[in-house]
């Protein structure tokens, strides 16, 4: 009888972040069971001190969960140098964009390059996604869910934008309603598009079996992949027929670059981040801890170039300026009681302003930014924006820009293409080129020039895979 540690999985997945499960959601209708593995990285504590500088800039969303996002990189051997701000969100066993509320709707817009089978095929799974997720916003003009909008954003404001495209994005949550949605009212907690609310409402646990794992490093076997895993205290040999990469572009990069040992340097793209502050003249009235972006602005001429959103002052966005520039923590109070007269933008830039490498040196993967000034086209940028704004007169002529350094986007993608050349590749099914048993169904694949929001585009593709493979 064959041992427990030479048993062969038929298909066997890493990571349990939203990728993963929209390829497991589409898989299980099959009626299969599948194997994945996703550690649990609070049960056991791995502090590197050499990481601990990733935390100077942590989302509101993970305030106290730095040991988690240490963990995360100390297992995988990756060291993230001191001069790029580096950083990322552990829920569910995954970093990734786990406080994805903002959806581009427009998903078809960057896979235009692909056969248009699979962008049909991506396109409709993304519609499966928004309908059967019941997420709020709406589709080829079909409404669902639709939200109300805020009164700071009037029809006044969307007429005065010159330069500015404006566009509604889908916000991942969950609801049914006849009528329209006012953000205000909606359980942050339990209707959130998560992977916890995911696996909790919409899959069958029952044929799920997770294992408590870590991966090293990745081998070639007869009967398909061999995984040398562990999870801290043992190690384990898993052998799969199917091996199914969803572990987000960081740790599937750097294992497949172990896999195929490529020493050279590997671009990771991204979404350069400028952070900005602007007084409003009037209140954007909110009760929610962390509330979502009711819009989209992009440049007319060059709707590639940039995508800026807004959002009130909340709780949870004082609560980590205050943790990150502690000599405002006397006015603390005075802050809070003005929140609502303050606005914050994310301002990302497209992928090529990007400046993220990932090499190996020596036992371990750094990741690292090089020396380059994105001054001018930040400057650019956010003067369209600010002068919208004023020109609107929603604000005071009060702003205040910050850029926290390259990686602070936690946008990673773009590092293995779909239909790329080289080894780094996979094709249209997302089967890694150097080896069809290897399938590859988080951001690594895709590229996002247009879409700023890569989250919609990433799980439609993971579902379609489930669907095919």
């Amino acid at each position: 009888m064959m041992s427990q540690k030479k048993k062969i999985f038929d298909t066997l997945i890493v990571g349990s972040g939203l990728s993963s499960l929209f390829f497991i959601d589409s898989y299980l209708k099959k009626n299969k069971k599948i194997n994945v593995l996703s550690f649990e990285k609070k049960k056991i504590n791995f502090i590197k001190k050499n990481n601990k500088h990733i935390f100077k800039i942590l989302p509101p969303q993970m305030l106290g969960s730095e040991n988690q996002v240490n963990n995360y990189f100390f297992l995988n051997k990756i060291k993230v140098n001191p001069a790029s701000n580096f950083f990322g969100s552990l829920e569910f066993g995954g970093l990734s964009n786990y406080w994805g509320l903002q959806i581009d709707k427009n998903i078809t817009q960057d896979i235009s390059y692909l056969k248009k089978k699979t962008q049909l095929k991506i396109l409709k799974s993304f519609k499966e996604i928004f309908k059967n997720c019941n997420l709020i916003g709406k589709i080829d003009n079909q409404n669902q869910n639709i939200y109300e909008r805020n009164e700071y954003i009037s029809d006044n404001f969307i007429k005065t934008q010159k330069n500015l495209i404006y566009e509604e994005p889908i916000l991942g949550y969950q609801k049914k309603s006849r009528e329209k949605i006012k953000l205000n009212k909606i359980n942050e907690k339990k209707d959130k598009l998560t992977p916890y609310n995911f696996i909790k409402n919409k899959i069958d646990q029952k044929k799920i079996i997770f294992h408590n794992y870590f991966v090293k490093n990745i081998e070639n076997h007869k009967y398909g992949v061999l995984l040398n895993c562990s999870n801290g205290v043992e190690d384990r040999i898993f052998i799969t027929k199917k091996l199914i990469l969803g572990c987000g572009t960081l740790i599937t990069t750097k294992l497949i670059m172990d896999y195929l040992n490529i020493e050279k340097e590997v671009k990771i793209n991204h979404h350069p981040r400028l952070f900005s502050l602007y007084i409003s003249k009037t209140k954007w009235k909110n009760n929610m801890k962390f509330q979502p972006s009711h819009l989209h602005l992009k440049y007319k001429k060059k709707p590639s170039l940039f995508t800026a959103d807004f959002r009130p002052g909340n709780k949870s966005i004082i609560d980590a300026v205050i943790k990150f520039k502690k000599i405002l923590k006397p006015f603390k109070f005075v802050i809070n009681m003005f929140r609502e007269h303050l606005i914050f933008s994310n301002i990302f830039l497209e992928p090529k302003y990007g400046n993220l490498f990932i090499k190996k040196k020596k036992n371990f993967h750094e990741i690292y930014s090089k020396k380059k000034n994105i001054d001018k086209i930040f400057k650019f940028s956010s003067k369209l924006v600010y002068d919208s704004l004023i020109n609107s007169k929603k604000i005071f002529r009060f702003f205040y820009n910050y850029f926290p350094g390259f990686g602070a986007d936690f946008h990673y993608f773009g590092t293995i293409p779909m239909e790329g050349s080289g080894k780094l590749s996979v094709n249209d099914k997302c089967q890694l080129k150097k080896n069809k048993n290897i399938y590859i169904i988080d951001g690594s694949v895709l590229n996002f020039k247009k879409n700023k929001y890569p989250l919609g585009l990433t799980i439609a593709n993971s579902r379609r895979i489930g669907k095919e493979i």
